[in-house]
């Protein structure tokens, strides 16, 4: 009887902790760039752990269209999207089907919301906005990630270190550098050498 109780116990334990886990997948024409306020060091590695709760993803669309007879790589911006989840809920970020570059443009010009899939069933959507309002390079996501969170009281908010805040002026310099355009860089450097 008590071999038993083990046997069970043990099961219990392993089960438990699968019971409260969700994951979280994406379709091949979705770049995966932050979950729950981290931007990911590797992309596009699904599935993803997630626990019961809100949510916060920054993902962007991107895929190969026709532009005439030409076939080119198509890019939006990063988008923020939040949803909240279920013990054991597998979601997945759904993504249109487009083929031309104009259809891609008119379409991401109009939507203001976003497709996603729950537990291989239930379609729902969520509104999503551009995190910036120009493209930037994955290492400045971070920071306007950051940003976003702060001002807006989330609960996704990056729990600042002592050594995070003495280097916030540097993270802000380095955030506009980035966001420049190779005209701006030159005059940042100028100002830089001449200081």
């Amino acid at each position: 009887m008590s071999r038993l109780k083990w046997i069970i116990g043990g099961l219990l334990i392993s089960i438990i902790p699968l019971s409260h886990a969700g994951s979280l997948y994406i379709v091949k024409e979705i770049e995966l760039l932050a979950v729950d306020g981290t931007v990911l060091r590797s992309l596009n590695t699904a599935p993803r752990d997630l626990r019961s709760g809100a949510h916060q993803v920054v993902f962007r669309y991107k895929n190969r269209v026709r532009d005439g007879g030409a076939e080119l790589e198509y890019k939006t911006l990063p988008y923020l999207m939040e949803f909240t989840t279920l013990a054991n809920d597998e979601v997945t970020i759904l993504a249109p089907d487009l083929f031309t570059k104009s259809q891609a443009e008119l379409y991401f010009k109009n939507r203001k919301v976003w497709r996603v899939q729950f537990n291989k069933g239930v379609i729902k959507t969520f509104k999503y906005h551009p995190l910036s309002e120009r493209a930037v390079p994955n290492e400045a996501i971070q920071p306007l990630l950051d940003q976003y969170n702060q001002s807006q009281g989330s609960e996704f908010v990056a729990q600042l270190t002592e050594e995070s805040t003495n280097n916030d002026l540097l993270k802000s310099i380095q955030l506009l550098y980035l966001q420049a355009n190779e005209v701006q860089r030159e005059q940042i450097k100028d100002w830089i050498i001449k200081q």
